[in-house]
């Protein structure tokens, strides 16, 4: 051990790894602990079986530290997901792909061995799920950050992307065309000191941040919608005028509750935070601090979902309406396919909208 240079640095970022889930398991919701301490314990687990001394572990202790390595770009991905789709559920193809890479990953590299073959097809196979995790966690950063009604979460970002982009990708295309060969000393030395100084910025700002940083990536969305897509309420269409002062947040939640409601612009399909904007004549970063402030919402899409159900169940409720396909009722209120529908109806009501239609008809029986 006294031959490896990076061991201090490789168990100091241990340290502080296993210091954020301490203080992760204190006082953290669930919700961010379940989306935090997976990723931590994954990045424990990579550090420790990195280690040359490893190979001379009892495969007890290699197996556990091997499948916590090999799942960390599932936890990023999960990380994602959680913190900033706001999404708690993990689809089938995503357990069945990480499955997939974990096996491929203990055929490449069994527990104890150093290195694997030259050209395994299954280490080779276990890179490209492990790049393709990443890939889609970073895809989603990007892809999404425009419809991110969260200031310092759209922010933070960016963040993620230049050091997962630059350090995660790096490494994990540096050991796909090394074949399992170990990395060259200077670059574990920088690989595992990365690690360590992300894990040392994270810690601080959990420390010295808690209340603010979890607010920030785990605030909880509201459950029902700030008005239906029902009738349209009382309030004359001309609800205040055109030259309001941008700081008078009652007046522009009345205009936008009579474009939502009135207007019923969250029909349109393409709806997105610069054009509901320029409809209401409001700087886009004020509407986005408006929804987000004052209604609650954290992702410009959960928003609009929230007004296109509320008509679907007002519908769905509807006697008169019992002959009209629900694929049709979904796409006349904006949703541009089945899928994303039934997805939010689900998470909504916890029943397919088929289930909500006939528990309706069961009780008027």
């Amino acid at each position: 051990m006294a031959d490896d240079p990076t061991l201090a640095l490789r168990f100091t970022a241990v340290g502080l790894a296993l210091a954020l889930m301490l203080a992760g398991l204190v006082g953290l919701p669930r919700r961010a602990q379940f989306a935090l301490l997976p990723l931590l314990a994954c990045l424990a687990s990579y550090l420790l079986r990195s280690a040359p001394q490893a190979r001379g572990w009892p495969v007890g202790l290699l197996l556990p530290l091997s499948l916590g390595a090999l799942l960390f770009p599932l936890a990023f991905w999960w990380l994602v997901r959680s913190a900033f789709d706001d999404r708690v559920d993990v689809p089938w193809p995503a357990w069945a792909a990480a499955a997939v890479m974990v096996a491929a990953g203990l055929l490449s590299r069994p527990a104890g061995a150093e290195v694997s073959l030259s050209g395994d097809g299954p280490h080779a196979l276990q890179k490209a799920i492990a790049v393709g995790f990443v890939a889609a966690g970073l895809w989603r950063l990007w892809r999404s950050g425009a419809q991110d009604l969260v200031a310092g979460r759209r922010r933070l970002r960016g963040w993620l992307l230049a050091y997962i982009g630059a350090h995660g990708l790096a490494i994990l295309a540096v050991e796909l065309w090394l074949r399992g060969a170990r990395a060259p000393l200077w670059l574990d030395a920088w690989n595992v000191a990365a690690i360590g100084l992300a894990l040392a910025v994270a810690l601080i700002l959990m420390l010295g941040f808690r209340t603010t940083a979890v607010e920030t990536l785990f605030g909880e969305e509201p459950r029902d919608a700030p008005g239906g897509g029902g009738e349209a309420p009382a309030a004359p269409a001309e609800a205040a005028p055109a030259g309001i002062a941008v700081d008078d947040e009652a007046l522009w939640l009345e205009r936008l509750d009579v474009l939502m409601r009135r207007e019923r612009v969250y029909r349109e399909p393409e709806l997105s935070v610069a054009g509901l904007a320029m409809r209401l004549g409001l700087p886009e970063y004020r509407l986005r601090e408006l929804i987000n402030r004052r209604l609650g919402f954290r992702n410009f899409p959960a928003f609009v979902n929230a007004h296109r159900l509320r008509e679907v169940e007002l519908r769905l409720a509807d006697p008169a309406c019992d002959r009209r396909p629900i694929l049709t009722l979904a796409l006349e209120a904006g949703f541009g396919s089945i899928g994303p529908f039934n997805r939010a109806f689900r998470e909504r009501h916890g029943m397919s909208p088929t289930a909500f239609r006939s528990r309706r008809g069961a009780l008027a029986a």
